[in-house]
């Protein structure tokens, strides 16, 4: 099974298809489809040196020498923060910097809060801060990254890997899922019974009551276009086409040359890249 692809198949059939034609899936290219799309994500990672979808993860740091803790990776939410002695830090007491955009690179404690970064047990300034979170990047979390899709329809507790829900009409396969804090992903749909793989990407498989909001990640529409544009490049390679119209001369004749990354993928590798 494939997670974290930034396209779907039906997104790249509903992509490929002509205005007028009839969408066509058949099962052996599918999978061939489903690899290329895994493959351009993973490329578009390597080249920006960041993951564009949402995982749960405990990192630790030194004790800062003021109120701004700065973090070494896109922060999307913090789940919990804890000092070193093993408080608990409440998210009254603190703010994300920066405020109104994503990710954040710091979190900063409030200039009139009680609460400040401090040791560990044995005095040591090492890895005594722990920030747990929501990483990752999108450039527009709080309105875009979760959207409303339903709400569960019957309790759930944390081994059920079917979920009734009161609609699944805006859910799909391949859909990274958000059920309180936990982070699920569907593997099939059938009948509005909903198949899911619990706590992926770090998180933590849980009970949830009737009625919970489930929310859906949007990935950034740039990203999705450019894993689309490569996954298609790279099908039509397997045939001698080209998409650039790029040609190459050679004693032979004309050899027709498509580029490695198209266009969209270049310049939003470009914009994304991480820079030291």
């Amino acid at each position: 099974m494939i997670t974290n692809s930034y396209a779907t198949l039906q997104e790249y059939i509903e992509f490929v298809t002509a205005r007028g034609q009839s969408a066509t899936s058949y099962a052996n290219d599918d999978a061939v489809i489903l690899s290329l799309l895994d493959k351009a994500s993973r490329d578009l990672e390597s080249q920006t040196g960041r993951v564009f979808y949402p995982f749960v993860q405990t990192r630790y740091f030194d004790v800062p020498a003021g109120r701004e803790l700065m973090v070494n990776a896109d922060l999307l939410e913090v789940i919990s923060a804890s000092n070193g002695d093993g408080a608990s830090i409440p998210s009254t007491e603190y703010y994300l910097v920066p405020r109104n955009t994503s990710p954040a690179y710091s979190v900063k404690i409030t200039d009139v809060s009680a609460y400040y970064w401090t040791t560990n047990a044995q005095g040591s300034f090492e890895n005594a801060v722990t920030i747990t979170g929501l990483w990752g990047y999108h450039d527009n979390y709080q309105r875009e990254a979760w959207r409303l899709a339903t709400t569960t329809a019957e309790a759930l507790d944390a081994s059920e890997t079917e979920i009734d829900v009161s609609d699944a009409n805006s859910l799909s396969v391949g859909q990274i899922l958000k059920v309180d804090s936990e982070l699920l992903y569907v593997t099939s749909i059938e009948s509005g019974k909903v198949k899911v793989q619990r706590g992926v990407n770090g998180s933590t498989a849980a009970t949830h009551l009737t009625g919970v909001s489930v929310y859906y990640w949007r990935y950034m529409p740039g990203a999705v276009e450019a894993v689309l544009e490569t996954a298609m490049a790279a099908y039509h390679r397997r045939f001698g086409k080209s998409l650039s119209n790029t040609e190459t001369i050679t004693a032979a004749g004309v050899i027709v040359s498509p580029r490695d990354v198209p266009y969209s993928a270049a310049s939003f590798i470009s914009i994304h890249r991480v820079r030291l």
